[in-house]
This record gives structure tokens, C-alpha cells and sequence, in this order.
């Protein structure tokens, strides 16, 4: 039963504590929205946090819920048509509250950002695969129903080729505090270094150091990592050689020096277990939805959530990594 002690209560009602506005939208032109952004937004992370894909389900809990509805900021419930309109608003609000929680909760020494880590995970779409051959064409073959004709082949170091969408997180790997996200986006198979290299931005200022994996070794990524002051560790992509640079040489000494090690092994026990452990507690193997709006919502209003449960844990004296214990109350 809900009650006003219930989690999912003081969720949506951390949200408001934290909530960041973004430029432009209080001078939004146009007759004011019934439903503000924070409230929608609101409404999505009910929808994740309790798996109601189908906005249906969503529809029918807010009706049998009052007192969630009331959280999430509504005076009446949304029709199901603006449901779905109002959630192409969602993922760059989701990136933006990512990135200002996550710098909260590096700020207050909740997590230790010295040292992220960033890298992408390729999330399977649900239903039948458009292959390549076929996609190229533009063809879908007689008989192939339920395709998602907006996901893309991807391909993935753990998992060979996945047809579906690609998340790009980053996040901090401290071993000694809990792992949050920093910064995150959804694409199809966009270039890894070339989306990293237009958010080394976004990420907070303490970070000092970049785990990477030898994917990202573009002297363009090292070169705007290091405008921020920040040391890129990742291996390099071809052998050394005659004509090899100084500074890659003495990035490859380091990492083969038993500190670079040491150092770089965070990589491979920090964000590819994180994003594992995402898709299994918030059911993102395969993805519940179709399409390039909706994958990106749901991937990105993931992240968020574990952010906001680690700020839940954190304010309640609990473990800091328990998201899977507040999951369960909810």
C-alpha cells in the first residue's frame, strides 16, 4: 500500500529538491503547459521505476494511485495521447538532471569523481532483427512483423553484433565510494570518441583522470580532455613505432608500469559490471520499448534513477550501492 512514507514518495519528492531548470524553459513561447517538465519527468520515473512500459499501464496506475499522482504534480491525469507527446521532451531533460545530480552527489563527496570511466554498452531492441543486408536495401522482409526499423547494428566487445541503440555513460570508480553517473546519452552506432569528445564538457570538475578503453585513442578526445585538465589513461590502438609521439609513448610506459596497472585495472571492474548490473535491475536486456525516442528515455531515466536512489540511500543513512533493496520496496 502507498503512504506518504512509502519510497516511491520520497523519490519524486527528492526530485523536487533537486531539479535544475533549463535555459530557455521558463521563456518558453506559446500558451503555458498544462503539465510542467518537472511533472512529466516525474511521471517517466514512475513509469521506470515501477517497469509500466505500455503507457496504459502507466494511464491506469496514475488513476489507482492518487496519492503518486499528486507527487508527480498532477491536478487531473494525462490523456494517453499526451502520454506520448509530452515524452519527446524527456531525453534532454533526463541528460541534463543526470549531469547536475551526479555533480550534487560529487560535490558532496558522496562519490569520488577523481577517477571516471566512460564507455558505451549496445542495448538490444526487442523483436526480430532488421539485418544489415536487408536495412542497407531499406527491405523489410515479407512476413517480419514488430521491427524496430529506427535501431542500428552495433557492434560490442562482449557481445558481438547487437541490433539496437548505444548508451554512452560515464561514471565515477573510486573503489572506496559508490559509483554515479556523470554524464550520459543515447545514439545508434555513433562513433564512441566522436560523442566523447562533445561532452569531456559535461563532465564535473573534479575529475582528473579518464579511464578509457583503446576505442577512445584519438588524439582529438586526449587533446579537449586535457583543455579541462584531465589525464586520459587507455591503451593505444596501434604499435609503437618509428614515427610514434613522445606523449604516446609515455602514455603507453605508464600503463605498462605496475601503478598504470594498477590504475587502469578500475576500468574493467567499474563501468562494463555497472552497466550489466543496470539492464538486469531495471529489465533493459532486451529493451521493454521500440523506437529511438523511447530507448532513449528509458536507458537515460535508468541512469537518472540510480542516482536518485543512491541520493535516497544517502540521506537515509543506508549502504550507498543498495538500489537493488529500494527497488524491491517499490
Amino acid at each position: 500500500m502507498i503512504t506518504t512514507n512509502h519510497p516511491l514518495i520520497q523519490l519524486l519528492a527528492l526530485i523536487d529538491e533537486i531539479w535544475i531548470t533549463l535555459d530557455g524553459e521558463a521563456g518558453r513561447k506559446g500558451a503555458p503547459r498544462v503539465y510542467s517538465e518537472k511533472t512529466m519527468f516525474k511521471v517517466y520515473i514512475v513509469s521506470v521505476l515501477r517497469k509500466l512500459w505500455a503507457r496504459r499501464s502507466l494511464w491506469r496506475y496514475l488513476q489507482n494511485t492518487p496519492l503518486v499522482a499528486a507527487a508527480c504534480g498532477l491536478h487531473c491525469i494525462p490523456s494517453r495521447r499526451t502520454l506520448d507527446r509530452r515524452l519527446q521532451d524527456i531525453a534532454p531533460q533526463a541528460e541534463a538532471q543526470i549531469r547536475a545530480l551526479g555533480l550534487v552527489l560529487t560535490l558532496e563527496a558522496v562519490s569520488d569523481a577523481t577517477v571516471a570511466a566512460s564507455d558505451g554498452s549496445a542495448f538490444a531492441t526487442s523483436g526480430p532483427v532488421w539485418h544489415k543486408k536487408d536495412k542497407q536495401a531499406g527491405q523489410i522482409p515479407a512476413g517480419l512483423h514488430g521491427l524496430d526499423t529506427e535501431a542500428d547494428w552495433i557492434q560490442s566487445t562482449y557481445h558481438g553484433w547487437v541490433y539496437g541503440y548505444k548508451a554512452h555513460v560515464s561514471i565515477s570508480v573510486a573503489p572506496t565510494t559508490v559509483r554515479v553517473v556523470l554524464d550520459a546519452t543515447v545514439t545508434g552506432s555513433a562513433c564512441e570518441s566522436h560523442v566523447l569528445q562533445g561532452r569531456v564538457a559535461h563532465l564535473p570538475p573534479l575529475v582528473d583522470t579518464l579511464l578509457l578503453d583503446a576505442g577512445y585513442d584519438d588524439a582529438d578526445v586526449i587533446a579537449d580532455c586535457a583543455q579541462h585538465a584531465i589525464r586520459v589513461l587507455a591503451p593505444l590502438s596501434k604499435p609503437i613505432g618509428v614515427s610514434t609521439s613522445d606523449d604516446r609513448c609515455r602514455r603507453a610506459a605508464y600503463l605498462a608500469s605496475p601503478e598504470g596497472q594498477s590504475r587502469y585495472q578500475q576500468l574493467g571492474s567499474s563501468i562494463e559490471p555497472f552497466f550489466a548490473t543496470l539492464k538486469s535491475l531495471f529489465q533493459l536486456d532486451p529493451l521493454p520499448v521500440q523506437g529511438k525516442i523511447k530507448a532513449s528515455v528509458f536507458i537515460l531515466l535508468s541512469l537518472f534513477a540510480w542516482n536518485l536512489i543512491v541520493l535516497f540511500n544517502f540521506i537515509n543513512h543506508r549502504p550507498l550501492g543498495a538500489v537493488k533493496s529500494v527497488l524491491e520496496l517499490l
